[in-house]
């Protein structure tokens, strides 16, 4: 991987073993490939986002996290060590604190050394789509120096996430379910209403608290939308790209060259979201299907919430917010919630 001079060098040190707990469906693969066989014969053509969170993908974002352009992270981490304490009170001991779509857990640190700091004794999952980054990411929070927190990996998709949520082991334990990094924003609204309600169904049955902390992107500056997805060390396009390449391996040869594409964000004002295209440079054809020259094919979205498009989303939801802190002048927020009211 090309790695921008912004991102912290690796350096090898003593790893500590993870419990890293595969949750997959058994036709997780099978499933990705038909996926991505449906999205290409679409009308029109388009990849699936999935596509993009392999063990490349995921170390290509986080080089994203650490370009100057990408506001996101650092609003993000400024709420975080300004309202981790109150979060941290709000979790109850005991409590299984679940991340959705982990990557890298610099922000969640944060919040573990303030539940450390608190000694709440808590279990926190990591959700991730790759074993190596959830070894890799877990240890680089060094899990042996907590004796509270204990730390843990989750191999799997979000729908793995729900299921696993309503194993019986962990009916009726206190949830604190994370959603960081403005994840939801990939969804357009109708859809993220329905992906928080659908972990809100899975905890619906536990009579103890159930809590949520959501991230979420407010910005409706368009220049600053727009570099933030267009970096000038072009670690966004090496984030798409990448997309390419895991394709290739789904399929199992190669269809896709990197170099016959070009990577294009279009900022949408109408949906308020900036979308993300791969853009053939000529004629190709790929798993039977002609793709021509200069045609899109669509790859992900980022939606930004205004502050009504955030109180709809909620009460879509059925999520009752109760605090919320916000960034300025991006208009990024950090979300608690609760399940229907429930304390």
């Amino acid at each position: 991987m090309d790695t921008p001079l912004s991102t912290p060098p690796r350096t090898p040190d003593t790893k500590t073993t993870i419990q890293i707990t595969d949750i997959r469906s058994s036709t997780h693969d099978i499933s990705l490939l038909e996926e991505l066989e449906e999205s290409l014969s679409a009308t029109p053509p388009r990849f699936p986002s999935l596509l993009l969170w392999d063990e490349k993908g995921l170390q290509h974002f986080e080089a994203v996290t650490y370009s100057p352009e990408y506001y996101l992270t650092n609003c993000e981490i400024d709420l975080l060590k300004q309202h981790s304490n109150k979060i941290a009170e709000e979790i109850a001991p005991g409590s299984i604190v679940l991340e959705l779509g982990s990557g890298c857990l610099r922000k969640i640190k944060i919040l573990l050394d303030a539940l450390e700091a608190q000694r709440k004794p808590v279990s926190y999952y990591a959700l991730d789509l790759n074993r190596s980054e959830l070894e890799r990411t877990l240890n680089d929070i060094s899990p042996s120096s907590f004796r509270y927190v204990k730390c843990h990996g989750l191999l799997g998709t979000y729908d793995d996430g729900q299921r696993w949520l309503q194993h019986r082991p962990f009916v009726g334990r206190p949830k604190c379910i994370l959603s960081l990094g403005s994840t939801i924003g990939s969804s357009p609204p109708p859809e993220a209403a329905e992906f928080l309600r659908g972990f809100a169904k899975a905890v619906k049955s536990s009579t103890e608290r159930t809590m949520f902390v959501v991230g979420i992107d407010g910005c409706q500056d368009t220049d600053k939308v727009w570099l933030a997805y267009n970096d000038s060390k072009g670690c966004n396009s090496r984030f798409i790209s990448n997309l390419l390449l895991h394709a290739n391996k789904v399929l199992g040869y190669e269809a896709f060259d990197p170099k016959d594409w070009k990577v294009e964000g279009d900022w949408n004002a109408q949906c308020g979201s900036h979308d993300q295209f791969l853009i053939p440079q000529r004629d190709l054809v790929a798993s039977g299907v002609d793709l021509k020259k200069g045609v899109g094919l669509y790859v992900v979205s980022s939606y930004k919430f205004d502050e009504e498009e955030q109180e709809k989303l909620w009460e879509d939801a059925g999520l009752e917010l109760r605090s919320c802190w916000s960034t300025e002048p991006h208009k990024y927020t950090l979300n608690v919630l609760s399940v229907d009211g429930r304390p």
